[in-house]
């Protein structure tokens, strides 16, 4: 395991740690110093390919769930890079000056074909650089790290959008015994996937703090 400074846009320095076994999580939060156990958000859903009217909606859930992890004190499990959902909720966490931590997980090798500052998102706290060659090797890293940083805390996943992959994000993290929420009218995948079992819709169209109360009780 190796932890190091990565720069990032707007002189930003951010701590990550390389980790190839599952047995170096735990010592890579102690690292990092990442609070845990700690409840946790396993954010996921779209990247590239979210239509113009998609946007709408998707920026909704985001400014809910940034509100989410801020007054549950939970910390946010993503993708952490420059796109989608992972920027937007980077921008919400600077916008309203929020402290809950921002964790992305990025397979090292993309970092290997590009700068790290024109791939991960600047607004996060801390990465984890697993390894992998491709989109979607982040998968099951997300949820294994969610899962150490829990403990006995709760944990849920919510989708927002989202293409194949996300669907087997849903997947990985319903293996870690994780329930699932997809917002519904967020688009692609958050539209698409079978519900059951641990993945339960919630509706874009309600209001704010109905969505919000809703998943605080999830969490606390």
């Amino acid at each position: 395991m190796l932890t190091r400074q990565i720069p990032l846009k707007r002189g930003t320095n951010v701590r990550a740690a390389n980790i190839t076994e599952d047995n170096e999580i735990q010592k890579a939060l102690l690292e990092l110093e990442i609070p845990h156990p700690n409840r946790v958000i396993v954010l996921v859903g779209g990247a590239g390919g979210i239509g113009f009217w998609d946007k709408f909606p998707m920026r909704k859930a985001i400014r809910i769930i940034a509100r989410l992890a801020e007054e549950t004190g939970s910390i946010v499990v993503d993708g952490g890079t420059q796109a989608g959902i992972m920027t937007e909720i980077g921008k919400q966490r600077k916008r309203n000056k929020f402290s809950f931590p921002l964790i992305g997980v990025v397979f090292d090798s993309l970092l290997m074909q590009q700068e790290p500052k024109s791939i991960l998102d600047p607004n996060h706290t801390h990465f984890f650089l697993i390894p992998g060659e491709d989109w979607g090797d982040e998968s099951a890293w997300i949820s294994k790290i969610a899962t150490v940083i829990a403990g006995g805390q709760k944990s849920i996943t919510i989708l927002v959008n989202g293409g194949n992959i996300s669907e087997t994000d849903v997947q990985y993290s319903l293996l870690e015994s994780r329930p699932a929420f997809v917002m519904r009218g967020t688009g692609r995948m958050a539209d698409e996937i079978t519900l059951g079992g641990d993945i339960t819709a919630i509706d874009i169209s309600e209001k704010p703090e109905d969505i919000l109360e809703f998943l605080r009780t999830r969490l606390m």
